[in-house]
């Protein structure tokens, strides 16, 4: 089946696991928004460009990366608490959340004719609450959050439980993806998939 984007879903896929954010609901600035404020907070110069690199890594585990990398010196559990806070408010202070229409056509199509999950590093809170928002939480089987990973991406472990969940070995599953950590966690799991940037920065 190939859609008006242009991606392809093959016949032998038989499983499709999403990243939400960037690749569901357009909120990736929300988060940067949120990132950028709390280094303003915490005294840490965080970038955009840090948290697109590293997109798919949830709060805690990236804020230990950037503060080793960096040396800064952070209390990762409040800074953790603040970010999700903040990313809250900023949330709430820019309206509804847009969905990514020509991904969630995909979605669309197949949520009666094949088991979805979500694989995110974002909270379980805010990933519930944006599935909610878009009103298509129920099209999937599984949301596989931060919390439920013992690893985050690249490492494969979201979207094995994810696939391991729906019970579809994941040479059958697709990934779709807009980040690099990502891609290598469906790599990593030995799973198809389809960066969803290529056909959504088309002219």
């Amino acid at each position: 089946m190939q859609f008006s984007c242009g991606i392809e879903i093959k016949q032998k896929v038989r499983c499709l696991l999403f990243d939400l954010d960037g690749t569901l609901v357009d909120n990736m600035h929300l988060h940067v928004e949120a990132w950028m404020k709390t280094g303003n907070e915490f005294k840490v110069p965080i970038t955009a460009e840090m948290i697109h690199t590293n997109a798919g890594i949830p709060t805690r585990q990236l804020i230990e990366k950037l503060s080793r990398k960096y040396n800064w010196e952070v209390d990762y559990e409040l800074f953790t608490q603040s970010k999700q806070a903040r990313y809250k408010q900023v949330k709430k202070d820019s309206g509804q959340i847009n969905i990514i229409e020509p991904i969630v056509e995909i979605a669309r199509y197949y949520k009666d004719n094949l088991p979805m999950g979500i694989g995110t590093g974002s909270s379980r809170s805010n990933a519930l609450s944006a599935l909610e928002e878009a009103n298509i939480l129920n099209w999937f089987g599984v949301v596989v959050a931060a919390e439920d990973v013992k690893y985050p991406k690249p490492h494969p472990e979201v979207y094995l439980k994810g696939a391991r969940v729906l019970g579809v070995d994941p040479e059958y599953c697709l990934v779709l993806e807009d980040g690099e950590k990502g891609i290598q966690s469906a790599v990593e799991a030995g799973m198809d998939f389809i960066d969803v940037r290529t056909y959504l920065n088309q002219g």
